[in-house]
């Protein structure tokens, strides 16, 4: 029952990985260290009033972790990493940044005591590498998620998650389903952590459509340091959502690869200096875009 409990956590390759968002798939008593990474390039996306021009975006992670045996049923799992935001907006008014680059650290607590239910509690911060000032630009995160396995098809989800930092403060429920039918096919529907559907070729080779996140977690605040003119102490947000369709690549639980090319639907940067005043949406429209992951366990 262990085994499958903790084998049916579903990871995204997208949002469920970034700002210590994790489901902890990697999880075994085998393998303690766990390293992973991330790219994502998004193409030129136009801003929807003409005069904005247009926007390039990218973004990635790098993480290591490492999991602590406590018994058969509970794990401490710790990490570090580092996350990369490129937005260069040669047309933005309020700041002329346009690299960022953060250092993160998490520590969950993974449980499976408690009969047909798998438990997190997981905490953990980002803070602008260059620096590491927490007061101006650190971001912290909590989250506890439950699932319970309801049957050998179907697993059921729910609890809540939430950052707090740099004038800002958002939290989320987490609830949702996961099912199996056949041998091949896996889906999972868990606001807002994963959406996905994947069809599995062999035991090896593997298909995803997924629902993903760009910007980090829902309304996630970052700090510029180069404003422009007399807007002070810019504070941005950015946010967009899109559906991509992944190749995996698996080997037992050492080794799993994902290549994957979608599309970016519309969405937003909102800018608003320190005193959280005179705050704007500036809206951009979609575009295509292409990312790889890479994760060793071992």
């Amino acid at each position: 029952m262990k085994k499958v409990l903790l084998g049916c956590l579903f990871a995204s390759t997208t949002i469920a990985h970034e700002y210590g968002y994790l489901t902890y798939y990697f999880v075994d008593p085998d393998c303690p260290v766990h390293v992973a990474g991330r790219f994502r390039q998004i193409g030129s996306a136009n801003f929807k009033n003409r005069q904005h021009g247009d926007v390039n975006y990218s973004d990635g992670y790098a993480a290591a972790y490492y999991t602590h045996f406590l018994n058969p049923d509970n794990f401490f799992s710790w990490g570090v990493g580092y996350d990369y935001l490129k937005f260069d907006w040669k047309k933005n008014p309020r700041f002329n940044q346009k690299h960022f680059n953060y250092a993160t650290a998490s520590l969950g607590y993974i449980s499976t005591t408690l009969d047909r239910w798998r438990w997190i509690v997981s905490g953990g911060f980002t803070v602008e590498a260059d620096g590491l000032n927490f007061g101006q630009t650190g971001v912290y995160h909590a989250r506890l998620w439950g699932r319970y396995h309801f049957s050998e098809c179907w697993g059921f989800h729910v609890g809540a998650l939430g950052q707090y930092g740099i004038k800002n403060g958002h939290a989320l429920p987490i609830l949702g389903i996961d099912w199996k039918w056949g041998s091949d096919w896996t889906a999972s529907c868990i606001f807002p952590l994963n959406i996905s559907l994947n069809y599995a070729f062999n035991d090896h080779w593997s298909t995803e459509l997924a629902y993903s996140g760009f910007g980090g977690p829902y309304k996630y605040p970052r700090r510029a340091e180069q404003k422009e003119g007399r807007f002070k102490d810019p504070i941005f947000e950015v946010y967009s959502r899109g559906v991509d369709l992944n190749l995996l690549y698996k080997y037992d639980h050492l080794l799993r690869l994902a290549l994957g090319v979608g599309y970016n639907g519309s969405g937003w940067i909102f800018i608003k200096d320190y005193h959280r005043d005179q705050g704007q949406y500036y809206p951009y429209k979609g575009a295509p875009y292409a990312q790889g992951t890479v994760a060793l366990t071992f």
